[in-house]
């Protein structure tokens, strides 16, 4: 029987908070050993959190919006006292409503304090292949041991992966102006070792494996 959130240090997040944190609602999260906590907590934490981003982003809207509706008003005023043409008057509304929201929002953002950053509770997030292979009362030390080794060894694949498609370009083709972070290739050069990391990697992830009861050949949730 694979582990689930029918255990009470596994759960599973809202989607809309799973997403926060870029990660898909159907991941299964463990309560960290030790923590002190427990899952409804983790679960409360998030949504707190949430409801703090919100916050922030509709005062972020709000605010501008309120002053340009109110230099709109004032605008409205003076153009009824001076009868501009209906056209005129309509492009003078829609200009200092835009250049109030902008002004408003200027000096919001710098005379309000940054509010501090509400952070959810940590949680392990558990390996695809640990929920499907591993015992369901395998103790939480030994699936966070697990999950950290398959991470492990998903990132030296994948580091691997993209060595092996790097080596396929130019010389020209792997070429980065200096200062672009955006963009990066592996050499020729860099292969032997990401092999040697990505076959330690997926010796210790089976030898763990193996000393835990977790059957890596299962299908992932």
């Amino acid at each position: 029987m694979p582990i689930s959130s029918d255990r009470p240090d596994c759960f599973l997040l809202p989607a809309v908070d799973a997403a926060a944190i870029r990660t898909r609602p159907d991941r299964l999260h463990l309560v960290p050993p030790d923590s002190g906590t427990d899952a409804s907590a983790i679960i409360e934490s998030h949504r707190r959190a949430r409801a703090a981003r919100d916050r922030r982003d509709a005062m972020g809207c709000l605010v501008p919006i309120a002053g340009g509706l109110l230099l709109a008003a004032v605008a409205v005023a003076v153009v009824a006292v001076l009868r501009l043409p209906v056209r005129d008057a309509a492009i003078a509304v829609a200009l200092l409503f835009v250049l109030g929201a902008l002004v408003i929002a200027f000096f919001t953002s710098r005379a309000l304090p940054v509010a501090p950053v509400v952070k959810p509770l940590p949680s392990v997030l558990i390996h695809p292949l640990v929920v499907a292979g591993a015992p369901a009362d395998l103790p939480a030390q030994d699936i966070v041991l697990a999950s950290r080794v398959l991470d492990e060894r998903d990132r030296a694949e994948a580091d691997l992966r993209k060595a092996r498609a790097d080596a396929q370009l130019a010389d020209e083709e792997r070429y980065v102006p200096p200062g672009d972070r955006s963009n990066w290739y592996y050499g020729p050069e860099d292969l032997p070792g990401l092999q040697r990391t990505a076959d330690d990697a997926e010796r210790r992830s089976r030898d763990v494996a193996g000393r835990l009861g977790i059957v890596l050949d299962a299908d992932p949730a």
